[in-house]
């Protein structure tokens, strides 16, 4: 699934919409019978609120169109998925009725704009398409003029479809480009305050993979570039937008292959002066080699603002299991990458831990789960090739009964609380010594809690 999440979210279908409109209604009637003002006999008070008439008109228009066949047929992917959806799309300050038909009759697929006009509703325009489903739709405004456009995919069997950007400057819709597609995002990668509109697609016998920017003029003209993707990739799985560390706005495009060094790739494209980039396509071989890893994903993991790959490392082992950092690297839009910062995840127990730079090499971790109820990390300084570990830092995972009587135990120190679970800290050696950085502070600022929507494999 590809999305921004600055596009609109919460439309309502029609059901939705007289939903709220009685719990409003109810809401009121229940205030105005408690303040006494009202006098009411017992039918009345059991007597559903009435729909406002502007919604019974508007589902007679809609009931007009399914009484010649149609069927709704709501948007199988994208944001935006109910049959019948809500948008100010004039910039009138009111919002428009967009609704959704498949026609089985002719195999025909139509997008119905409702207008409101004199308290009722009429038909403003009509999209029409051909395919099995509607994929998606968005509503853009790309060239900043209070108008959106209207950029609906269509499904044109199991794996082809096909995007179309629509005008709809005074509900004439006028088809502006369209472009078959993998996967759709929409994103200000031009740095003019409007969202562009960039197809991914998948390499077929005549063509390479590549993603397709399109760019509204303030003149209605579209402008159209586009930008190889990886050799090799089979799957684009995930598609992030965000910043480069010199500020610049770039696509983070995430596919699978099957690669030397991994199962994932990542693209990152730029378009800069007229110019759409892969500025990570370095190497004649056509792949963004320096991408490659197995299946973690991107992420602003320090939430400056700057995306950032991650690349894992190997940690000197204390036993047969293998724990691993991850090294997050930021780029320039050049395509140069320098080395952001460092982690230790621990999945299992839903934290992680930004380890200070002089940690690097130095450092290795192990299990300690022998209390009940208590989950344990040791962080060890490693001191040489024949010299043992000397550990310094214990983080703790504690639930149950005597979660807090643990963490009230001596030497440990608060770091979070999520519901009834604790994490602590123990200090096993002075700050600051070992020749690592390490103090309560900087424990306490580089601990961070892993949550659910991060998780499913991607760090």
């Amino acid at each position: 699934m590809w999305y921004n999440m600055r596009e609109r979210r919460g439309f309502l279908d029609l059901r939705q919409m007289i939903r709220r409109t009685i719990i409003v209604v109810f809401t009121v009637f229940t205030a105005v019978l408690l303040s006494g003002c009202l006098r009411i006999t017992a039918d009345e008070l059991y007597r559903l609120p009435q729909v406002s008439e502007e919604y019974q008109k508007l589902q007679q228009h809609i009931n007009s169109v399914l009484n010649q066949g149609a069927e709704f047929s709501p948007p199988t992917g994208g944001p935006n998925r109910q049959a019948v959806q809500l948008e100010d799309l004039n910039g009138d300050g009111k919002n428009e009725v967009i609704a959704f038909f498949s026609f089985p009759g002719d195999s025909s697929l139509k997008v119905y704009i409702f207008e409101m006009i004199d308290n009722d509703y009429a038909v403003a325009a009509v999209i029409e398409g051909v395919g099995t489903e509607i994929d998606s739709v968005r509503y853009v405004d790309m060239n900043g003029d209070g108008v959106m456009e209207i950029i609906v995919g269509w499904k044109m069997g199991d794996s082809l479809k096909h995007m179309t950007i629509y005008s709809i400057q005074d509900f004439q819709c006028v088809l502006l480009a369209g472009a078959e597609y993998t996967g759709i995002t929409v994103y200000d990668l031009n740095g003019n305050g409007n969202d562009d509109v960039v197809a991914l697609r998948l390499s077929s016998a005549d063509s390479a993979a590549v993603a397709e920017v399109f760019t509204l003029m303030p003149d209605g003209e579209v402008v159209k570039a586009e930008t190889r993707l990886s050799n090799g990739i089979e799957k684009i799985s995930r598609v992030l937008t965000g910043r480069l560390n010199d500020g610049v706005p770039a696509i983070f495009v995430e596919s699978e292959g099957k690669y030397d060094k991994g199962t994932l790739v990542t693209d990152i494209c730029t378009y800069q002066h007229g110019n759409f980039t892969n500025i990570s396509l370095r190497t004649p071989s056509g792949i963004s080699e320096e991408n490659i890893r197995e299946f973690m994903q991107c992420s602003d993991i320090n939430k400056d603002g700057v995306i950032k790959v991650p690349i894992p490392g190997l940690l000197k082992a204390q036993s047969e299991t293998a724990y691993h950092t991850i090294d997050w690297y930021s780029f320039n839009s050049s395509g140069h990458s320098r080395l952001a910062l460092t982690t230790y995840h621990n999945n299992t127990d839903e934290w992680f831990l930004i380890l200070p730079l002089d940690w690097r090499d130095k450092v290795s971790v192990r299990r300690e789960d022998a209390v009940s109820g208590e989950r344990t990390v040791v962080f060890s300084y490693i001191a040489g090739e024949d010299r043992p570990y000397e550990d310094f830092l214990k983080i703790h995972r504690l639930t149950g009964d005597k979660a807090e009587e643990r963490a009230a135990l001596p030497g440990r120190f608060m770091l979070q609380s999520e519901g009834a679970t604790l994490f602590v800290f123990e200090l096993l050696a002075a700050p600051n010594s070992l020749g690592l950085s390490f103090d309560e502070a900087i424990i306490r600022g580089n601990f961070r809690l892993i949550y659910s929507d991060w998780l499913a494999g991607t760090i």
